[in-house]
């Protein structure tokens, strides 16, 4: 008796812990891009820290031109599809060259 009730015990705190952790390693997608995007966010991610930008506010993008790549960083609280920087944090972008990888200019959007 005392065994079955020991196995059984074992077996619900086996399933428990099981369900736990199940639900620990559910993780949601923070950001899917293309691999290529990854080396003009290196390039920029120098120009934001020189301006002592906090990127845990911003969201980033990359946009690619013929000639030149431009890496975004939008406020996490700005409307999407607003024209500018409109929330608490500035915007700012960084333009890149796509022949010898070199930053072309940057600036903070208005």
């Amino acid at each position: 008796m005392i065994r079955i009730l020991g196995a059984a015990i074992l077996g619900t705190s086996i399933l428990a812990w099981s369900g736990t952790m199940a639900k620990k390693s559910q993780l949601g997608v923070s950001a899917d891009l293309p691999g290529s995007s990854l080396k003009w966010i290196h390039i920029a991610e120098g120009e934001f820290e020189r301006r002592g930008l906090n990127l845990d506010k911003y969201r980033v993008s990359v946009v690619e031109d013929e000639d030149s790549v431009v890496v975004i960083l939008t406020g996490l609280h700005e409307p999407k599809g607003a024209r500018g920087s409109v929330g608490p944090d500035p915007g700012y972008e960084v333009e890149i060259s796509k022949k010898d990888r070199k930053v072309l200019h940057s600036n903070y959007t208005r």
